[in-house]
């Protein structure tokens, strides 16, 4: 009996059936795919850096003298448990060349190894450890690299000071140190007998050649102090735990996935107590009946149970199904980088779908209580009990501005405020992730963060990465470089102040503690010039800001003395002032631009920045960086939001998390409208006929049905426009703060996109599946006003 009742009403009500397995597909699909890329992710990263052999610590050096000194630090060092030593030679965009142009236009140092001395395990796009190079060929580690056309068999040269050798590509390899989308340091790996070419170079052993040490310790809090005098020496110090960080992006991406398949489990679950609470309301006499032959409750609901469980069953089995390549698509970028290793995603995928079942069912369960509530009388009374105490609407049709019909669409969804508020949560649900993506999204491809990158708004970007080379290795001063370019630009007849920020490597003590940080200073611009959070800008050569993250960790405030070594020489220094930064993770300082460091070489340099004199228009400076691309013979010149966006690295992740977002809002909404809109006409019936039958004509039945959906979908927009800011700050600050903002960011609200453009696309989704669905009341005719009981 009961598989003869579940065939007739599968096939009476196939819209609707159709529609709730979509969303349970959907939600088993995400569920599934979402859970295990999540667990791929955070698992993998600790497989991936157990396979790698990743130590606790990562220092490099520049120079044999600065490599000297940390290795015999590190083999005296008691903190010390074990330590690598891989060579390396830095390489600049124009060291690397195919067919007579830069492989890859490069912001960042790259690195040359032989594969002898890899600090750590590196593996192949097969997930095999590569422990040989044939000679002739190189393998690549690099996100930046890997958006070129690069195949597998092309022909790379490498020329540095004068010695040339070309090369086999053999293929991208998976870096634990290099591989995340934040990182943009590529390494290079060639045969033993390749490197010894460019080692034994002279030049290039003098300016070029440095070393990777690789360590292990067994008490972090007293190596960090035992180790901050060390410094000077180091061009890189990192830790296991930021590398961990630069991942951050990839489990950002499976994160907000997972948020999307909970959105749609919720979806789903609404619609499932829409369309049982219905067909419950439409089938009272059916039910009467049932109860009036003798059939219990528990027999009743069960009749309900077993085609939802059906429908359960399917869509997940179907969801499943889907969820594995979907799954697989998702995961590529992260799986091209990282060696994740054997999971058990078959069984994950298979949990998280029963699960998905067990959910519905125990829903299901709970709305099909209603049918406790009624008896045998109902299937005479049509239901209802013939008893209504209080008004059914708090509008007026005679004094109603708004016509027959639009009294009627929102005398609707003022009477049933319940059914209609659930139509509306779900709208603002999709509409509010939509604009809080895009806020990240926008936030991040303009330069309203460039503040947090620490340094100021310029009109040109300028990365020469020859003089930045020339400046960390000692043989130019960051203002000699930069007046090299002035001298340049002045020849040109465009002239402009020219400068960069230097990065210097300094131990801070405090309170009997010592900390090697990173500091910027720079001779051509003013401390003031800054953003500070707390305090003032350093005014004297004997003040210092600190970053908020890095204030935190020594255990400073304003007002405290600290100690940090310039030159050999320790002196006493006030902190005057606290800032936000990005800027390896929040672990940096300023200091007072007076003060002159003349023995201790910068680890780093920012890309040159460039104020022209005339104070030109937008598109003549778009014109001047052209120019300077052939007059430099340079390729990164970039403006305030290209350099912002390229320093950050993780704009274009953002950007395709949320136009996935909207493409899968647009396609859940466009659902949920046609799935309520065919209920309602179902529901209606009755109600359309006796419109037709007294002079209401097709259109007017159809725009009544439209403008409730748009009423709603209006409406919607306009709480989730209210709730947006309060909602990026809530959900994106955390994730700031991770990269050491400690304070709210400054987000970009672009009213035309958010507040104009993606609520338009969904207000115009809803109108257009609701209006063609609609169209199907041309089916109700005014004679079906014969068989209204």
């Amino acid at each position: 009996m009961y598989l003869r009742i579940l065939k007739k009403d599968l096939k009476r009500k196939k819209t609707m059936n159709i529609i709730l397995l979509l969303f349970v597909i959907l939600s088993a699909m995400f569920a599934a795919s979402s859970v295990n890329n999540i667990l791929s992710v955070v698992n993998g990263l600790d497989y991936f850096f157990e396979k790698a052999n990743m130590p606790d610590m990562f220092y490099a050096t520049r120079g044999e003298k600065k490599s000297q000194y940390i290795e015999e630090f590190l083999q005296e060092n008691e903190y010390v448990t074990d330590y690598k030593r891989e060579d390396v030679i830095y390489l600049i965009s124009s060291n690397l060349q195919r067919n007579g142009e830069n492989l890859c236009d490069l912001d960042r140092v790259g690195m040359l190894n032989k594969i002898d001395t890899v600090g750590i395990n590196v593996f192949d796009s097969n997930n095999e450890m590569l422990t040989e190079v044939d000679k002739g060929k190189i393998y690549i580690a690099g996100q930046e690299i890997k958006k070129t056309d690069l195949e597998i068999g092309d022909k790379i040269t490498i020329d540095l000071e004068g010695v040339s050798k070309d090369f086999e590509f053999a293929g991208y390899i998976k870096d634990a140190l290099y591989g995340s989308s934040m990182m943009s340091n590529p390494r290079y790996v060639i045969n033993s007998e390749d490197y010894r070419a460019f080692a034994e170079n002279e030049a290039i052993k003098s300016d070029f050649a440095g070393n990777m040490y690789y360590f292990n310790i067994n008490d972090e809090k007293a190596f960090t102090d035992a180790s901050a005098k060390y410094a000077p020496y180091l061009q890189l110090n990192l830790d296991i735990n930021l590398i961990r960080m630069t991942y951050l992006m990839d489990i950002l991406v499976a994160a907000i996935l997972m948020v999307l398949s909970i959105g749609l489990l919720i979806v789903s679950f609404v619609v499932l107590r829409f369309t049982i609470g219905f067909t419950i309301s439409e089938e009272f006499r059916e039910i009467g009946v049932m109860k009036a032959v003798g059939l219990k409750n528990s027999s009743i609901r069960g009749l309900y149970l077993v085609k939802y469980l059906g429908i359960a069953v399917l869509g997940a089995f179907v969801g499943y199904v889907i969820s594995v390549p979907f799954g697989a698509a998702l995961l590529k970028s992260v799986s091209d980088n990282m060696v994740l290793g054997s999971d058990n995603s078959v069984l994950i995928g298979i949990v998280c779908c029963l699960v998905v079942v067990a959910m519905i069912m125990l829903f299901c369960w709970r709305c099909t209580a209603k049918i406790n509530k009624l008896s045998p009388i109902d299937a005479v009374r049509n239901g209802q009990t013939g008893e209504r105490f209080k008004k059914r609407s708090v509008m007026s049709l005679s004094k109603s501005k708004l016509g027959s019909t639009g009294f009627l669409s929102v005398n609707d969804i003022l009477s049933a405020p319940r059914q209609y508020g659930l139509i509306t949560f779900i709208f603002i649900l999709f509409t509010l992730l939509i604009m809080v993506l895009t806020a990240t999204a926008n936030t991040i491809d303009s330069d309203s963060l460039l503040y947090l990158l620490s340094v100021k708004k310029s009109d040109v970007y300028l990365t020469d990465s020859e003089r930045g080379m020339e400046i960390i290795g000692g043989i130019k001063t960051p203002d000699e470089a930069s007046e090299e370019i002035e001298k340049i630009l002045a020849e040109n007849d465009m002239p402009g102040k020219v400068w960069a920020e230097p990065w210097y490597q300094l131990n801070v003590e405090y309170d009997g503690k010592n900390t090697n940080l990173s500091f910027l200073q720079c001779s051509k611009t003013e401390a003031t010039d800054y953003e500070y959070t707390d305090g003032s800008a350093p005014m004297y050569t004997n003040e210092v800001a600190f970053a908020e993250a890095a204030a935190e960790k020594i255990g400073v405030s304003v007002g405290d003395t600290v100690k940090i070594t310039i030159d050999g020489s320790t002196d006493e220094y006030l902190v005057s002032a606290l800032f936000q930064s990005f800027d390896q993770m929040g672990m940096v300082g300023r200091l007072h631009q007076d003060i002159e460091i003349k023995e201790t070489a910068p680890s780093s340099i920012f890309a040159f920045q460039i104020d022209f004199d005339d104070d030109p228009s937008k598109e003549v400076i778009d014109e001047r960086r052209e120019k300077l691309k052939d007059i430099m013979n340079v390729s990164i010149v970039e403006d305030s939001r290209e350099f912002t966006k390229s320093s950050m690295g993780v704009g274009d992740t953002m950007s395709t998390v949320r136009d996935l977002a909207l493409v899968l809002a647009v396609v859940i909404i466009i659902l949920i409208s046609v799935l309520m809109e065919r209920s309602f006409i179902a529901k209606e019936r009755s109600e359309i006929a006796l419109m037709k039958a007294i002079g209401f004509k097709e259109r007017s039945v159809v725009a009544h049905h439209t403008l409730r959906f748009l009423f709603i979908s209006i409406f919607a927009v306009i709480i989730s426009a209210s709730l947006c800011v309060p909602f990026t700050k809530l959900t994106m600050d955390p994730i700031f703060g991770m990269l050491g903002v400690m304070n709210s960011v400054e987000y970009k609200f672009d009213v035309i996109s958010m507040f104009v453009i993606y609520p338009a696309v969904i207000v115009a989704a809803t109108v257009v599946s609701v209006l063609l669905t609609s169209l199907y009341t041309g089916n109700v005719k005014a004679s079906d006003t014969a068989s209204i009981e």
